[in-house]
């Protein structure tokens, strides 16, 4: 019997772009398929997809993509995706649906897609697999869990995941869970975003006190920021904002989409009178007025930012107003956020933020109580920590060890790592498919611009230094003299005698090759050039500035 192929397509050894690739001689089954945001001040890109060439060449044998559930880290490079493949099948609970739906008509996309609802009771079968679903619990509706049979054993996903006994939306399928446990698990792979945390992750229920408390003592506005996805809470804070005489104002695009999404199919169930538009604010007193906006992140172009800088069209802050973070920042992020949190204080806003202020945000992943519950009632032979950074990864890999999976039998392969299932024992194997990185600018994918995004970090970090010189080939001698133009790398003004010595160096090296080397060329004159230079500049300042030659023919 051939063996069974599988591989991280995103998500092993990093949070964001999730997603996994199950392949059976001519069958392939596909969980999520999610993006990565990037800094794009530090960057100049947007977001960050894997690599789907693999899929490309393979895309005859895809049976299905399977989504977890409805965040862009998990399903936000489908667009992408289907830009290039023909996926004919997309099984996803409902609210995701309609996100992707929503995207498919943003973007202009027309492919023929068959959406399937996942549901606890879906079971989907093909000629090798059998794919079934757990009920788990997350940050946004409808999350689930995937575990696919192969013929050579079975492979859980959980998807992102925690456990609250007491919740605003779903239970969590613990029946599920055990049953899948006792009929034998080969492969767990588990989120391990908060790896870290001890105990157990708090309930829901218990911010919706503080975040009462601090709407009916505020003496203005009231502007709440959340993930525009974490629509149970946005619920709670909507009938929270009408039983406390206030109405309530909806900002920023991605919060409206989601909203007006989650109405339509009934996960919000709030009166129309409830809300007014933003153009109407004017007419309302300020302890009126309830706000749910985006920027929770600090991004760039999000409500809050907006207001902060005094450049939102509407909202003008003051002093009575109180700004709530209901959040907690993605990695990543913290920089912006204390931008944003500084400005905001000039504003003189009365500013309430998670830990700080009291409990304004739960966490939509597992404590280290619920990953320990989860092996007890899985019982993996084998376990891949997923959707978390290296250290995360690792002491997941300590919490399995301590629940009883063998050492031997915890591995953190890297995006890409070719694994095959083998008669329920796990192969690692030296072969690597190249899944990306590929950047996103705006809505276009560039495949070869790495390289361009490297540098780009690298001159932000150590400047750059310009080699300019003018040859005179046939006389083999350089004209005039060897310019150094330098930005960033060093302080000008105070370096004169460093950047002197570079001079020297790279008129020498210029030279000594135009009167000794036969048959030079200019591409390994520049390489040479780069390389002394660059290992001078470390040596001597322990920089790595980006080395650029322009050589001019006389």
């Amino acid at each position: 019997m051939q063996k069974t192929k599988f591989f991280g397509l995103g998500g092993m050894r990093e949070i964001g772009k999730a997603g996994f690739v199950v392949e059976h001689e001519d069958e392939i089954v596909m969980v999520d398929n999610g993006i990565k945001f990037t800094n794009s001040i530090d960057t100049g890109v947007q977001a960050i997809i894997p690599d789907y060439s693999y899929l490309n060449k393979n895309q005859n044998k895809i049976k299905g993509l399977f989504i977890t559930h409805g965040h862009e880290d998990h399903m936000g490079g489908i667009i992408y995706l289907l830009k290039q493949i023909n996926i004919k099948k997309i099984y996803a609970p409902n609210i995701a649906i309609a996100f992707i739906k929503g995207k498919f008509e943003e973007n202009k996309i027309k492919n023929d897609v068959e959406f399937i609802e996942i549901t606890k009771n879906l079971v989907v079968k093909t000629k090798h697999f059998i794919i079934d679903t757990w009920t788990a619990q997350h940050s946004v509706p409808d999350a689930f869990g995937i575990r696919i049979k192969t013929p050579n054993g079975s492979i859980f996903y959980t998807g992102d995941f925690r456990f609250d006994y007491t919740p605003l939306g779903n239970m969590t399928d613990f029946k599920k869970l055990k049953q899948m446990g006792n009929e034998n698990m080969t492969i767990l792979l588990s989120d391990s975003t908060n790896a870290f945390s001890q105990d157990h992750s708090p309930t829901e229920k218990d911010i919706l006190k503080d975040l009462e408390k601090f709407t009916i003592e505020a003496k203005g506005k009231v502007i709440i920021t959340t993930f525009a996805s974490q629509l149970t809470r946005i619920q709670s804070l909507i009938e929270m904002a009408s039983k406390n005489g206030r109405k309530v104002v909806i900002l920023g695009r991605s919060m409206v989409k989601n909203i007006d999404s989650a109405k339509k199919i009934g996960y919000i169930k709030v009166e129309n009178s409830t809300f007014i538009d933003k153009k109407e604010i004017s007419k309302y007193p300020d302890n009126k007025l309830f706000i749910l906006t985006t920027g929770s992140q600090g991004e760039e172009r999000a409500g809050l930012v907006r207001m902060s800088n005094g450049k939102h069209a509407q909202i003008r802050l003051k002093k009575n107003d109180v700004v709530i973070f209901s959040s907690s920042p993605i990695p990543g992020n913290r920089i912006k956020i204390e931008l944003l949190v500084n400005q905001l204080c000039k504003k003189g806003v009365d500013i309430k933020e998670h830990r700080i202020d009291g409990m304004l945000h739960v966490s939509g992943h597992a404590y280290k109580e619920e990953h320990i519950k989860i092996f007890n009632l899985t019982k993996p032979k084998y376990f891949l920590p997923f959707h978390g950074s290296y250290r995360m990864s690792a002491v997941h890999g300590v919490t399995a060890m301590q629940c009883g999976v063998k050492k031997e039998n915890i591995f953190i392969p890297e995006n890409g790592r070719v694994m095959y299932l083998d008669k329920e024992k796990l192969i690692i194997t030296n072969e690597m498919i190249d899944v990306g990185p590929v950047y996103i600018d705006s809505n276009t994918i560039s495949l070869t611009n790495g390289p361009i995004i490297k540098k780009r970090a690298e001159l932000g970090e150590n400047g750059f230094v310009n080699i300019v010189v003018v040859i005179d080939k046939k006389k083999k001698i350089i004209v005039g003299r060897t310019r150094i133009i330098s930005r960033g790398a060093v302080f000008t003004k105070t370096s004169k005698e460093f950047l002197n010595e570079i001079q020297k160096m790279a008129h020498g090296t210029i030279l000594h090759t135009i009167k000794n080397v036969e048959n030079w060329n200019k591409k390994d004159l520049k390489e040479n050039l780069s390389k002394r230079i660059s290992n001078y500049f470390y040596k001597t300042r322990r920089r790595n500035p980006v080395i650029i030659t322009s050589i001019l023919n006389y």
